[in-house]
């Protein structure tokens, strides 16, 4: 299972906002997205910031499904996912881990 994550910082004073257009309108439009599995959030905590990093209100960790994660994100494309402005979108950033198959648990 791959995983896409991204960190996101809302605009002054909107991060309860947000925190709802996440929970109860975002993460339900990807969730209709062919190959999008599961989507959490989580409240950001710094434990080490590097100068200049943006302070991040929300991480966002989705599952992806299948062997190509670039489908599932052409698929998310394709949907045109509606992006509010409670989030200052310049600071977003969005990875995409690739499986290498290996999960280990205790």
């Amino acid at each position: 299972m791959h995983k896409m994550v991204v960190f996101a910082k809302a605009m002054p004073g909107q991060v309860d906002a947000l925190a709802r257009w996440y929970d109860e309108r975002h993460m339900n439009d990807l969730l209709a997205v062919p190959g999008l599995v599961t989507a959490e959030r989580h409240t950001i905590f710094p434990v080490k910031r590097p100068d200049g990093t943006p302070a991040w209100d929300f991480m966002l960790i989705y599952e992806l499904a299948g062997d190509d994660p670039m489908a599932v994100l052409k698929n998310m494309a394709a949907a045109q996912v509606a992006i509010s402005d409670l989030l200052e979108s310049t600071s977003t950033l969005s990875v995409v881990g690739i499986s290498q198959g290996l999960r280990k648990e205790p």
